[in-house]
């Protein structure tokens, strides 16, 4: 307790420095001294032919109990495998698997070296100002190895001058609290902000044991009824910590300059099966996880050219325990411990030869070294002590011949450890078909390729050194406008896509036991996604409605292991072929009411989809939650007090197997924002 304390003073202490410096020469905004003509060519060719999402800020600071994992549920086509609030969520573009999705924070890359993989239930929403999704092809030139997709996320410098303060505290079912703070500055040169956030819950709701079944036997033993218990959800606590401190300066001679700190503590109870008849008093079941993440850049940036540079630095410790502490004694049945390093310095540049040029080059090298230990039934002692470094290299052309009509073309090379990952090229198109509406085609055609995680090839027992990398074809196309139609103004995409992955990396049993990876399979994937939004105002009302659906069937298309191999041409395992969410927002006066709804369609739970099991499908669900607020305004602050109730339908539900979700609840937050200038 004493470092985490003398860690939050030394932000809060260097944010107090950072406000009271002095600037001496007067700021010009190094973004106003562009061209406006260059500059909005150089968005507009920067876009070319993606399918990009942009989630919008009120989206991501609407609720402060929400993580990453919520707000992507509720507003995005991407399917978030969630076992529930502060537990692993982790997120599928387009029927993938979640190491498919890549993820970068302020330009560095954070997926898990082990994993491959990104839980979103540690992002906080409030600790991210911007957020965007890439889907398909449409990730290769901000990143590879998105055979899925991509999630950008970025830290903003503070628009208002002066000082700013703004704390929430919520309180809500399951005895849980949630507590944010964030201190914010902006003077002519140098800017600053600073968040924490500290959540907290016993998160033991109760729900009804489908999976169990109690019964009533009169005197003589006679059956007389059978019910359902009512349960507890059993170890599902959880503690997380977030400090967050961003610092920004820039100058009159086109720098920019940017420091970010992130770190995190958690401990987490991890929550007992449906079908578990152990007690938690028992048994133990948590993790315990630190991380710290540090990005330092500058940019720079001329009439005609930009360039970057950055430096990153990430550490993360994990530890994981389930003991039994039955007369009084301590038995470890797994003691894991896994501690890794990475280290990142980025370069690139950006020159516009023309108004109708955009020549884009960079280059990345990253280091991981991993230290993994496990004392279990199957190991004792350690599982690999490793480093692995990583290179990326991209260059990107993007021009636009007539005025309705961009080409763009990527080519991205790869490398990791001694092997050479195939060339990564991408083509990408947009034609604007009319221009009051914005209505423009976008197409894509695109190779991409996923190299094995520090995981899939040295864990023990089972890891596969000699797994080959994921390699990919993406095929995409699609429309998108913007309708003014007063007062409402309509906006919306749709895009269809066709992918096929060879040498997919699964982990399956083996005879010995345990589970092991290889490449195994070759999937297609296809379907459909509709994004559409309506913004406008009846009489006093103003009113924010957007959806999102999406049709993704995921397709085993690899050879038959044997004779009872039923998993050709089934949908792969927990991958919804239909998913939906729709969200309402009516704001009257200081009123704001809110509504959300989601809908997951039935996954399998076997690679056979075997429907006919109760155990071999997840029935479909649907979820609704609705909050009310009500704003206080003055002069210098404001004040809004919300309440929120989820699953507002009492909707039982699981979204992996034996993996209860929580029935109703509420929840109340007070949020309180200072402003001076």
């Amino acid at each position: 307790m004493t470092a985490r304390s003398c860690f939050l003073s030394a932000l809060l202490l260097c944010h107090s420095l950072v406000a009271v410096s002095k600037a001496t020469v007067p700021q010009r905004d190094t973004l106003s001294t562009l061209r406006t003509v260059p500059v909005e060519a150089s968005r507009r060719l920067r876009d070319t032919g993606l399918q990009k999402i942009v989630l919008d800020t009120l989206v991501l600071h609407e609720n402060i109990s929400h993580s990453m994992a919520e707000i992507l549920t509720q507003n995005s086509a991407v399917f978030v495998k969630s076992y529930g609030r502060a537990t692993e969520s982790t997120a599928e573009f387009r029927g993938t698997s979640p190491s498919h999705t890549q993820v970068t924070w302020n330009g560095m890359r954070i997926n898990s070296p082990m994993l491959g993989t990104v839980d979103f239930s540690t992002i906080p929403s409030h600790f991210i100002d911007e957020a965007a999704l890439y889907h398909g092809a449409s990730s290769i030139p901000l990143t590879g190895g998105g055979l899925g997709g991509a999630v950008e996320m970025k830290s903003v410098a503070p628009q208002s001058d002066g000082f700013g303060a703004q704390y929430v505290q919520g309180i809500g079912s399951f005895r849980t609290y949630d507590q944010f703070l964030r201190l914010n500055w902006k003077g002519r040169r140098w800017s600053s902000t600073t968040r924490v956030f500290y959540g907290r819950s016993e998160n033991d709701f109760r729900f009804t044991n489908y999976d169990k079944k109690t019964d009533v036997r009169d005197s003589q033993g006679r059956l007389i009824r059978s019910y359902h218990p009512t349960e507890r959800n059993k170890s599902g606590y959880f503690r997380d910590l977030h400090a967050q401190q961003d610092v920004f300066r820039t100058d009159n001679r086109g720098n920019r300059y940017a420091a970010s700190v992130w770190y995190t503590h958690s401990l987490r109870g991890l929550p007992f099966l449906s079908v578990d008849y152990k007690e938690d008093s028992d048994f133990r079941n948590e993790q315990g996880a630190d991380a710290l993440r540090g990005i330092l850049s500058w940019n720079h940036t001329r009439d005609t050219w930009s360039t970057c540079l950055r430096a990153g630095y990430a550490w993360q410790d994990i530890a994981y325990d389930y003991f039994t502490t039955r007369t009084d004694m301590r038995t470890d049945i797994t003691h894991s411990r896994s501690r890794a390093h990475s280290a990142l310095v980025q370069g690139a540049a950006d020159w516009m030869p023309a108004a109708a040029w955009l020549l884009t080059a960079s280059a990345e090298l990253r280091y991981d070294h991993i230290r993994s230990r496990d004392r279990s039934p199957f190991h004792i002692g350690q599982n690999y002590n490793l480093g692995r470094a990583e290179t990326s290299a991209s260059a990107q052309a993007r021009w636009r011949p007539v005025e309705p009509f961009t080409l763009a073309a990527v080519l991205r090379h790869e490398s990791f450890g001694s092997h050479l990952v195939p060339p990564i090229p991408a083509l990408l198109a947009d034609y604007v078909l009319y221009r009051p509406w914005r209505l423009t085609a976008k197409a894509s055609v695109a190779r991409n390729c996923r190299h094995p995680s520090m995981n899939d090839l040295y864990f023990q027992p089972g890891g596969n050194p000699h797994l080959k990398s994921e390699q990919g074809f993406t095929y995409d196309g699609g429309l998108e406008a913007v309708i003014p139609l007063r007062p409402w103004t309509l906006s919306g995409s749709i895009a269809c896509f066709d992918s096929h992955i060879t040498d997919w990396i699964q982990w399956t049993p083996n005879a010995k036991g345990y589970w092991e990876p290889s490449n195994v399979k070759r999937v297609h994937n296809y379907g459909a996604e509709l994004h559409l939004q309506a913004k406008g105002r009846v009489r006093a009302v103003e009113m924010d409605i957007a959806g999102n659906f999406a049709y993704t069937p995921s397709l085993n298309r690899g050879e038959r292991t044997n004779a009872n191999d039923a998993s050709y041409g089934k949908q792969l395992p927990y991958v919804p072929r239909r998913s939906a969410n729709l969200t309402a927002r009516m704001g009257w006066r200081t009123w704001t009411l809110a509504c959300h709804w989601t809908h997951y369609g039935q996954r399998f739970t076997t690679t056979s989809a075997e429907a006919d099991r109760i155990t071999g499908r997840l029935r479909p669900y649907y979820m609704t939650d609705v909050s009310l607020g009500k704003e206080f305004r003055w002069s210098w602050a404001s004040a809004n007090v919300r309440l929120a109730v989820n699953n507002v339908l009492g909707t039982e539900y699981v979204t992996v197997l034996s993996r209860p979700m929580p029935p109703r609840n509420f929840e109340i937050y007070v949020d309180l924002k200072l402003h001076t200038k």
